[in-house]
Order: structure tokens, then C-alpha cells, then sequence
């Protein structure tokens, strides 16, 4: 076996194709997230008011929008996960505190932009809410084994 033999990742350790082109399943996952966050963001708009502030509670905690920012954040540490996945093949954990750090900047960024709506609240709550579940959904990707 030769040295360069040796030092070639087998095709087991990576999800790209021999070409380096991703597999359809990130291809597939990048799509869903794209989508997602689209749609995250139609739902974080309300009505523009450039002329007025917006609200802003940092400790206001409502029971019902904390579950909805769990349950719509934890398909975007999933699909997240999936479409980065192919350049961290060893370091899931890592990729998954990435993943949450993405969706903190993310949900920072949509809290920012509800400032400056007249019908929605920005809050810290829902930031947290949105990195805890998006926790959820990369951990749930980042155990498990790769084939």
C-alpha cells in the first residue's frame, strides 16, 4: 500500500460523492432548512412601523410562544446538522454547538427586525427557547452513529 493509499479518507468517513459534489440527502436537508428559515421569518414579521419602536420585554415569558420556538427551531438544528454535516465528519458535537450558535444569531437577528414592527414583542425568551431547540434537533442528528 502506498503512502498516498494510505493518507486517502476512505469513502465511508465522508457523505460527498467521489466528485466532492454533496449527497442528494444535503442537497435535500439544505432545501428544508432554506425553506424553514423563510418561513420563520414570514411568521416573525408583523406590521412595519419604521416611525415607532417596537416592544421590547427581555423577561417576558409566554408558555405557548416559548413551545412554538422549541418545537419550530428543532427542525432547524436538524436540518442544519444535515446540510454541515459533510465537512465535519468527526466533530458532530462541535458542529452542533455551531448549529445552536447559528440559531442564536438567527433568532437575534428576528427579534431585532420585531423591534421595529407595531403588533409583535421582542423578547430574550425566545431566543433561548429558539437555541434550546435547536439543541434538541442537532443532538438528535449529532448521536447518532454514522453508517
Amino acid at each position: 500500500m502506498s503512502s498516498t493509499e494510505r493518507n486517502t479518507p476512505s469513502p465511508r468517513t465522508y457523505s460527498r460523492t467521489r466528485t466532492g459534489s454533496p449527497t442528494k440527502t444535503a442537497w435535500l436537508s439544505r432545501l428544508a432548512w432554506a425553506g424553514l428559515c423563510v418561513f420563520i421569518i414570514y411568521g416573525s414579521l408583523g406590521t412595519w412601523a419604521f416611525y415607532r419602536p417596537g416592544i421590547w420585554a427581555p423577561t417576558l415569558v409566554n408558555v405557548g410562544d416559548v413551545a412554538r420556538n422549541v418545537v419550530l427551531y428543532v427542525p432547524f438544528g436538524l436540518f442544519s446538522l444535515l446540510s454541515l454535516r459533510e465537512g465535519y465528519p468527526r466533530h458532530r458535537l462541535r458542529l452542533a454547538a455551531r448549529v445552536v450558535l447559528l440559531a442564536v444569531l438567527f433568532s437575534a437577528a428576528n427579534e431585532a427586525l420585531q423591534l421595529y414592527t407595531i403588533d409583535r414583542v421582542a423578547s430574550l425568551t425566545d431566543i433561548v427557547s429558539a437555541a434550546t431547540g435547536a439543541l434538541i434537533g442537532a443532538l438528535a442528528i449529532a448521536w447518532r452513529r454514522p453508517r
